[in-house]
């Protein structure tokens, strides 16, 4: 009983730090990365939205709406950062770096459900590329690009969940192998700009 209630708790921990945003009856997962900014996959990003400035509405697991616009474009790297327009998240995590054998699990908004889903892996390799791209062995699922990857141990976030496809086109053929970016990479980058607003 103990450990179902541990784990229930641990689950909406990471939960209340995830995000959908509602765009024509599709849901896009997004994540907490720290006080101020939230972050998604670029590629599941409609191309109406992809300009700085852009006002988007992040709705949380408690049906609350944050305004919040577009700060940065990582094309490289295949990421959005969204800065939040009145005030702070009321929640951010801690962040880690990836490890090989790290347990994590994946909170998204699959299937266009409003409530998440999970799914569980270890991490499997690390890219040595400068991309911050990490792998592990949970599959490539719909919905849960852009969701929140925690490290099972204390509920830090390790990155967002990417999959295997950009642009309508698959990037690698990888199997059962979700593809992943490093929280750590996408908040350097945002303190490499001094805050500002970036497009790379």
């Amino acid at each position: 009983m103990f450990k179902q209630s541990s784990n229930e708790a641990f689950i909406e921990k990471v939960s209340s730090l995830c995000m959908y945003i509602e765009h024509e009856n599709i849901w896009i997962s997004a994540v907490v990365l720290n006080k101020d900014y939230a972050v998604t996959v670029l590629h599941i990003v409609p191309e109406c939205y992809r300009q700085l400035g852009f006002l988007v509405i992040l709705c949380d697991t408690r049906q609350q709406m944050h305004k919040a616009h577009i700060h940065g474009l990582n094309n490289k790297s295949d990421y959005v950062v969204f800065k939040k327009d009145d005030g702070v998240f009321d929640d951010a995590p801690d962040m880690v770096a990836p490890e090989t054998l790290d347990k994590y699990i994946v909170v998204g908004f699959a299937f266009g459900e409003k409530k998440p889903s999970i799914c569980a892996g270890h991490v499997s390799s690390l890219s040595t590329g400068s991309r911050g791209f990490f792998y592990g062995d949970s599959g490539d699922l719909p919905g849960f690009n852009g969701g929140g990857v925690f490290y099972s141990k204390n509920g830090a976030l390790l990155g967002i969940a990417r999959g295997s496809d950009w642009e309508g086109k698959e990037t690698k053929q990888y199997g059962d192998v979700l593809e992943m970016i490093s929280a750590q990479l996408i908040a350097h980058d945002i303190e490499i700009f001094n805050d500002q607003p970036f497009s790379v």
